[in-house]
C-alpha cells in the first residue's frame, strides 16, 4: 500500500461554453456535433483527499516520502497530477521483509477470502468512473477503451477467481501458500492485466508485492484503496512504484516463492534470473497478426482496425500491428482502409468524440523518426493526416524486407501475401504467440488457418473477444506458463518448489549431433502423430501395458513388480481420462471453443528409476507429443527400447542424460519443452526468454496435462439473435 499527496490541486477541465450558433442545415453538411469533453474531477478529487506523495512506505503510511520524485503530468492539461517516489533497492529489501509478517492474507478463513473478492469486483465496477478518469489524466487512454473493455475484465477476474479461494481449499484442505507473490508490471500494460496477478494470487491466500510503472500506479494505488474499502487489510498488498524493472531485491528475497512478470524478457536486466529457484510467469505485450482472406468482408475488416490496432493506446496485449491481406484484394482493401483512417478522429484523451487518443510527445518524436526512415529505405507510407499522431501505416512487401520491423513503437504494417500457407507462415514468424484475427467467410479456410496458427487465441471475422474464464497459453515469446482460466489459478497453487540452487554451471561448447538428429526426426513425425486418432494412439499403448503384464519376469530382472504395475495401471487411466479440454460457450454474439493441443516435441528427464515421471511420459505421448527421453537409469533401457519399437519411428527417442546433451535440446529451436523434477544447471544460465521451455512438473495428472498441451480458444460469430440477454 502507499499514500498519495498533491500540493497544488491542478486545474480542472474548462468546457467551452459558447459554441458558436449554427443553423441546422450547417450541421447536416459538416455532421459537426461540437466538443464533448470528458469530467475528470473525481480523479481530481480522489487525488487531492491523499496525503503527501505517492510512495512505497516501510513501515507505516505515515513516513515521509522516500525516494526519486518523478512528477506526472496530466494529459489534459499538462499540470502536475502528482509526484510518484521510486524507492531505492534497499528500500525494497526492507519491504520484502515486512511483507509476510503479522497479516497474512491466508489466515483469513476461504469463505470470507471469497466474500471480499467478490465485493471487490463490484467495487470495481461502481467506480468505474475514476478509473477511467484516472487513465486518462495519466496515460492519456480514452475513457470510453478504459471503461467498454479494461474495467469490465478487471472485474471480472475477481468475480470469477473469488470462488477458488473456497473450492481449492476444499480439495487441498492442508495445502498454504509458501512465501510471497511479487509482480511486475510495466506502463505499456492495459490495466486489466492488473488483474490477472491480484486476482489468483489473493484467492491462492498469498501476500502481494506489485512493483508498477510510475504512471501505471495511480489506477492501481485506486484499485487498492478499493481492495482496503472491502476488507482486504493494507499489509496484504504492497505497491511499489517503478519504471527500471529491477529484479534483484525480489529474486534474492527468500520470501518470493513466485514471479509473474508483464515485461519484455528481452533485456539484458533479466539475464540470469533463473538461478534463484523461483516460479517465472510471464505475459509479454507483442503485437498480433490481422489475416484477410479475399472472400472476407472487407469493410468489417477494415473498419476492425481502430479498435485493434489502437485501442488503449495500444497497449492491450493482442493489439494489431501487421495485417496479412491476400494479394487480389489488397488494393481494395487498402482503399478501404485509407478511407477509415481519414475518417478516423484523432484528439486528447478526454474528448469524448475522438476515436483515437493523442500519443505522448515521446511517442510522436519516435513514430516520426520510423516513418522518415522508412521512406528513407522505399518503404510506401501512409499516414491519416499531418503530424506524428496520425494513424499510420507501412505498406508493401518491402516491410518485411527491412530491419525498420525490430523497432518498438512499429506503426501498422500491410503486407500481401498468395496462399493460406504463406499467410499462416507470416503470422507464425513473428516473437508472439498469443493471439491472431482471421478474416474470411469460407469455414474451410477458418478451420485450416486456425488448426495451423501458433496461437493461443484466435477470433474467426472478430477481434479482441476475451474473458476471465478463458485460459490463454501465451507461446513463443510472449509469455510463460498460463493467463486467465483455472490454469491461471493453478499456476499460483501446481508447482514444485526446488530446494537445490545451481550456481555456477556452464553451458558446454560440445553439441551432440545425435540428440540434434533426435529433435529433427521427431518435429517431423509429430505431426502424423498429432493427427492419429486417440483410439488408435489408446490401443498401441494397451498393447505395451499387455507386453508388460505378460513378459514380468523378463523386465523384472530389472525392474520392480511394483514399477510394472505402476506403468501399467497409468495407461490404463491416461486412456481413459476424462479432461475438461473441450467446452464451448457463448458471449455477446460470439461462440467460444477452447480445446487442447500438442506442444509439439518435448524432452524429459529420467534420471533413477524412481524419480521418472511415468504419468507425464505416457500423458506426452497420448496427447500428440514426439517425446525425446534423458535417460540415466541403466535398468529402463531394455523397458523403453521395446515401448519405441512399438511406437511410429521417431515418436519416442531415448539419449542418453549428460550436460552436452541437456545443452544440446536447449538450444534446438525445434524442442517445446523441457520438463523436468529439480534445479536444472542448463536453465540457470540461459537467457529467462530462451529457458521458458524449462518446466519443473508435479505429479498432478492435471498439472502434467496443462505442460503437455496447450490451451487454443476460437471464437466465431453466432449473430446477435442467437443470444438473449437476462
Amino acid at each position: 500500500m502507499v499514500v498519495i499527496s498533491s500540493s497544488s490541486k491542478p486545474n480542472s477541465t474548462r468546457m467551452d461554453e459558447t459554441l458558436k450558433k449554427r443553423t441546422i442545415q450547417e450541421v447536416f453538411q459538416t455532421m459537426d456535433y461540437g466538443k464533448s469533453f470528458e469530467n475528470v474531477n473525481k480523479a481530481l478529487d480522489w487525488m487531492m483527499n491523499k496525503e503527501k506523495a505517492i510512495f512505497a512506505y516501510i513501515e507505516n503510511i505515515k513516513e515521509t516520502p522516500n525516494g526519486t520524485p518523478v512528477q506526472i503530468k496530466s494529459q489534459v492539461d499538462e499540470e502536475v497530477f502528482c509526484t510518484v517516489h521510486v524507492p531505492e533497492i534497499d528500500t525494497i529489501k526492507k519491504i520484502l521483509l515486512k511483507c509476510n509478517g503479522k497479516v497474512k492474507w491466508m489466515d483469513t478463513k476461504p469463505t470470507l477470502r471469497a466474500k471480499i473478492l467478490k465485493k471487490l469486483a463490484e467495487e470495481i465496477e461502481k467506480n468505474g468512473d475514476v478509473l477511467c478518469q484516472i487513465e486518462i489524466v495519466t496515460r492519456g487512454i480514452l475513457g470510453k477503451d478504459t471503461k467498454c473493455i479494461a474495467v469490465p475484465l478487471l472485474a471480472q477476474y475477481f468475480h470469477y477467481y473469488s470462488a477458488f479461494a473456497v473450492s481449492h481449499r476444499q480439495d487441498n484442505i492442508n495445502w498454504k501458500p509458501e512465501g510471497i507473490v511479487a509482480g511486475v508490471i510495466s506502463n505499456t500494460n492495459a490495466l486489466s492485466n492488473v488483474g490477472l496477478i491480484l486476482a489468483p494470487a489473493l484467492a491462492a491466500g498469498y501476500n502481494i508485492v506489485l512493483q508498477t510503472g510510475t504512471k501505471l500506479a495511480p489506477a492501481v494505488l485506486s484499485i487498492l484503496d478499493l481492495a482496503k474499502k472491502v476488507g482486504i487489510p493494507e499489509e496484504v498488498i504492497r505497491l511499489i512504484p517503478s519504471d527500471d524493472g529491477e529484479l534483484l531485491p525480489y529474486l534474492s528475497s527468500e520470501n518470493v516463492m513466485i514471479l509473474s512478470l508483464f515485461v519484455d524478457l528481452h533485456n539484458e536486466k533479466y539475464l540470469g534470473i533463473n538461478n534463484y529457484n523461483k516460479k517465472i510467469l510471464n505475459l509479454a505485450s507483442y503485437k498480433t497478426p490481422l489475416i484477410v482472406f479475399d472472400n472476407a468482408d472487407l469493410d468489417s475488416a477494415s473498419a476492425s482496425l481502430v479498435e485493434a490496432a489502437w485501442t488503449c493506446q495500444g497497449l492491450l496485449p493482442w493489439a494489431v500491428d501487421i495485417i496479412l491481406v491476400q494479394e487480389n484484394v489488397f488494393d481494395t482493401f487498402l482503399d478501404k482502409l485509407k478511407i477509415k483512417l481519414r475518417t478516423t478522429k484523432v484528439g486528447p484523451s478526454h474528448d469524448k468524440m475522438v476515436d483515437v487518443a493523442l500519443l505522448s510527445a515521446e511517442n510522436v518524436k519516435k513514430l516520426c523518426d520510423l516513418t522518415e526512415q522508412a521512406k528513407s529505405l522505399g518503404i510506401d507510407v501512409f499516414q491519416a493526416g499531418e503530424g506524428g499522431n496520425a494513424p499510420t501505416l507501412l505498406i508493401g512487401a518491402k516491410v518485411h524486407t527491412n530491419m525498420i520491423l525490430d523497432k518498438k513503437r512499429t506503426p501498422v504494417t500491410v503486407l500481401p501475401f498468395r496462399t493460406i500457407d504463406e499467410a499462416v507462415n507470416l503470422a507464425n514468424n513473428t516473437r508472439q504467440g498469443l493471439a491472431a484475427s482471421v478474416w474470411t467467410e469460407n469455414i474451410g479456410t477458418a478451420n485450416e488457418v486456425t488448426k495451423k496458427l501458433k496461437v493461443s487465441n484466435v477470433w474467426i471475422n472478430t477481434y479482441g473477444q476475451t474473458l476471465a474464464d478463458i485460459s490463454l497459453a501465451p507461446m513463443r515469446d510472449s509469455g510463460m506458463g498460463y493467463c486467465g482460466g483455472k490454469e491461471g489459478f493453478d499456476e499460483y497453487v501446481q508447482f514444485k518448489k526446488i530446494s537445490e540452487t545451481c550456481t555456477s554451471a556452464l553451458l558446454p561448447s560440445k553439441l551432440n549431433s545425435s540428440v540434434i538428429t533426435a529433435i529433427n526426426n521427431a518435429r517431423k513425425s509429430q505431426e502424423n502423430w498429432a493427427k492419429t486418432s486417440r483410439l488408435s494412439k489408446a490401443k498401441l499403448l494397451q498393447d505395451f501395458a499387455e507386453y508388460v503384464d505378460s513378459n514380468r519376469k523378463t523386465l523384472g530382472l530389472n525392474l520392480s513388480e511394483l514399477w510394472l504395475d505402476h506403468w501399467i495401471n497409468t495407461i490404463y487411466m491416461t486412456v481413459t481420462a476424462s479432461h475438461e479440454c473441450g467446452y464451448s460457450q457463448t458471449q455477446s454474439g460470439f461462440n467460444v471453443s477452447s480445446f487442447r493441443e500438442p506442444r509439439g516435441v518435448i524432452a524429459i528427464e529420467t534420471k533413477n528409476v524412481d524419480t521418472h515421471n511415468v504419468k507425464l511420459i505416457i500423458g506426452a505421448l497420448f496427447e500428440g507429443n514426439s517425446v525425446v527421453l534423458l535417460n540415466e537409469s541403466e535398468p529402463t533401457q531394455a523397458f523403453y527400447k521395446e515401448l519405441c519399437r512399438r511406437l511410429p519411428n521417431s515418436i519416442l527417442t531415448v539419449v542418453p542424460y549428460n550436460l552436452d546433451n541437456v545443452a544440446t535440446a536447449a538450444g534446438h529451436k525445434g524442442l517445446s519443452a523441457y520438463l523436468g523434477h529439480g534445479a536444472n544447471p542448463v536453465f540457470s544460465v540461459l537467457p529467462v526468454n530462451e529457458a521458458r521451455i524449462f518446466t519443473n512438473i508435479s505429479g498432478d495428472q492435471m498439472d502434467v496435462y496443462a505442460r503437455v498441451t496447450y490451451c487454443k480458444n476460437v471464437w466465431s460469430n453466432i449473430g446477435k439473435s442467437s443470444t438473449c440477454t437476462l
